[in-house]
């Protein structure tokens, strides 16, 4: 098409790029282990699904500090600081989570928690900036409605993949390891490609 709905040469821009990645992987990431997170207490610690939204809620605690923090941040020293850093620290806190045993105790699970909501929150305002910022004035809202749509493909694909992991043919502990660190790893890669593409507002 002589005007196709989403220019193709937007994603030779590096940033625009790996900012999209970025809204991919971390919703693969987070929403995939929210999803066995959730089986985990419920089939392995005998949760009901109230106790259950409770037990998460650590993931949902520094939310609004998070958000606000990455703005600040980004005011002084653009997108990629923060989302660096909330890459690294989700990705820590994911980690921490898959150490998790069916008797190990709930307070050793609070801090990753925390962890891993706090990364995503301190990231996902960094990176939807990068894309917004790499895609020329008249194209934002294309911009916005690609990475929207790489969050909401992510959050799919999370679910379907990290779900399978936990199946019965695979053991649910095993499972729930290797879907958790399967999302850190979604998590650390995203930050590899925002040191490679997202610079530092002197480079840009």
């Amino acid at each position: 098409s002589p005007d196709p709905m989403l220019p193709l040469g937007l994603l030779r821009r590096a940033e625009f790029r790996s900012g999209t990645a970025v809204g991919l992987l971390i919703n693969f990431g987070l929403y995939g282990q929210l999803f066995v997170l959730s089986l985990y207490f419920q089939d392995q610690r005998g949760y009901s699904a109230l106790r259950t939204g409770l037990a998460l809620l650590p993931e949902a605690a520094l939310l609004i500090v998070a958000s606000a923090l990455s703005g600040r941040i980004m005011a002084r020293t653009g997108p990629r600081r923060p989302m660096l850093a909330g890459l690294l620290i989700g990705g820590a806190g994911l980690l921490g989570v898959a150490a998790a045993g069916p008797h190990s105790m709930y307070l050793l699970l609070v801090l990753p928690m925390a962890a891993t909501g706090f990364g995503m929150a301190l990231t996902m305002p960094a990176a939807t900036a990068a894309v917004m910022e790499a895609a020329p004035p008249d194209r934002g809202g294309i911009a916005s409605g690609v990475v929207n749509a790489a969050r909401q493909t992510g959050s799919v694909l999370g679910v379907a993949l990290l779900g399978s992991l936990v199946s019965a043919r695979t053991g649910f502990s095993a499972g729930l390891h290797a879907g958790i660190v399967v999302a850190a790893a979604a998590f650390f890669l995203a930050a590899a490609l925002t040191f490679a593409d997202v610079h530092r507002p002197a480079e840009a």
